[in-house]
């Protein structure tokens, strides 16, 4: 029992250690550097970049050129705009658009993705707002919606289902011919909104609907009914991933689709027209997306801790200039070679790319194994040396050999067994 209990000090000592030590090894370490966010000039027809760096802020261009704030501001009109508007200095039109204020603030269009949301569980209740109530704001209603094998709707109040309108829904989804179970759902269950797209849906078979409540009635349409002939065949091919809808004051964007290839797609428009962006290297998983629009422009940026990239794109999406930078991975500096080279393993409960905690274990090199050897050997010859036993002390042996330097700390931490 002695042993046991000694086994098991000594096993959560080397994972409490392989979290804690590198943890506050990076605390003190880490000086990474970090991606510039980018701009789109329209007035330069060039990218511009902001970079924070040692506490420094830099407005450059992609050539290095440095900008003071005040001609940074001027070079980007459209993202700078109340400050313009204050200080007088705001053009009345480029490229021969007009602009003014209410323009500007209806043309916006800002949409993000994290990796995070692709690594969400479903949640399996969700509010189907009304759509279409008269009311100036969206409301949230008092039943939940339930999709799998079947739709149901549960009141909010008496946890009871609801099951005239759950029949109501049911009669609408076999009317448009959709097969459960629900294979995707994308929506944006808030009423922080301007109006309500509803959820976009993939059943069984693959196909593509759009599902909203208006006045109380289901409004299920299938969208290969209401594209153009020639897109039918790019909607067909889709496999998708994620469905993503945040709603936009111009009703430009309906939904985002992330297929399984990593490509992203938009659906835009009354006519739910299907745009592929030109993105090279986007790999949802592990890359932030985000979507910024304006009166002229569109800019898309993809970014990892390692690399950026950032599509300038017209108001029909296509592509007018591309600009990426590679940044040094932490395994590649300085910091990340050292610890990769002491620490045989390391335990890191949370991720970059998920929101949730869970066990991850990062392996050192082969210098941290041969690290491990040499302090195994050490503590067997201080033994030796100090005539002391080894057999029973097989436990702390195995420890420093599986641990390292993680278990060479222990065994001078616990206390002795002798």
């Amino acid at each position: 029992m002695r042993i046991a209990a000694r086994i098991f000090l000594l096993c959560t000592g080397v994972l409490l250690l392989a979290h804690y030590l590198p943890a506050g090894y990076w605390l003190i370490a880490d000086q990474r550097q970090r991606g510039p966010t980018v701009f789109y000039s329209c007035i330069q027809k060039d990218f511009l970049l902001f970079r924070s760096e040692k506490g420094e802020i830099m407005r450059t261009d992609p050539a290095g050129k440095i900008y003071e704030r005040e001609e940074f501001e001027q070079l980007l009109p459209l993202d700078n705009y109340l400050q313009l508007y204050k200080d007088s200095r705001m053009p009345k039109e480029i490229d021969g658009i007009a602009i003014t204020p209410e323009k500007l603030r209806r043309e916006r269009v800002n949409v993000r993705l994290k990796p995070e949301a692709l690594d969400s569980p479903a949640v399996a209740l969700t509010p189907l707002l009304e759509a279409e109530s008269g009311r100036v704001r969206l409301e949230m209603p008092g039943d939940f919606m339930r999709l799998g094998r079947t739709v149901e709707f549960v009141d909010v109040k008496s946890n009871c289902l609801l099951n005239e309108k759950s029949a109501q829904f049911q009669k609408a989804f076999a009317a448009a011919g959709f097969v459960f179970p629900v294979e995707l759902i994308g929506g944006n269950p808030n009423t922080l909104k301007p109006y309500d797209e509803g959820y976009y849906l993939v059943d069984a078979k693959g196909d593509f609907f759009r599902l909203r409540q208006v006045r109380g009635t289901p409004e299920l349409l299938h969208l290969t009914d209401l594209v153009a002939p020639e897109e039918k065949p790019r909607w067909a091919q889709l496999q998708p991933r994620y469905l993503h809808v945040q709603e936009q004051d111009n009703r430009e964007i309906r939904a985002l689709i992330v297929g399984r290839d990593n490509r992203v797609h938009l659906v835009v428009g009354k006519e739910f027209r299907l745009v592929t962006l030109p993105v090279e290297h986007f790999d949802p998983a592990q890359m932030a997306f985000t979507l910024r629009g304006d009166l002229l422009n569109r800019l898309l940026v993809v970014s990892s801790p390692e690399y950026v990239e950032a599509v300038a794109m017209n108001r029909n999406y296509e592509l007018v200039d591309r600009y990426t930078e590679t940044l040094p991975a932490k395994a590649e500096r300085s910091a990340g070679r050292i610890a990769a080279s002491v620490f045989p393993f390391t335990l890191e409960l949370e991720s970059a790319t998920s929101g949730f905690l869970d066990f991850h274990f990062v392996r050192g090199n082969g210098i941290a194994w041969g690290l491990n050897l040499a302090l195994l050997a050490a503590v067997v010859a201080w033994w030796i040396f100090r005539q002391r036993p080894l057999r029973p002390r097989w436990p702390e042996l195995a420890a420093v050999g599986f641990g390292g330097i993680f278990g060479f700390a222990l065994i001078w931490l616990l206390p002795k067994t002798d």
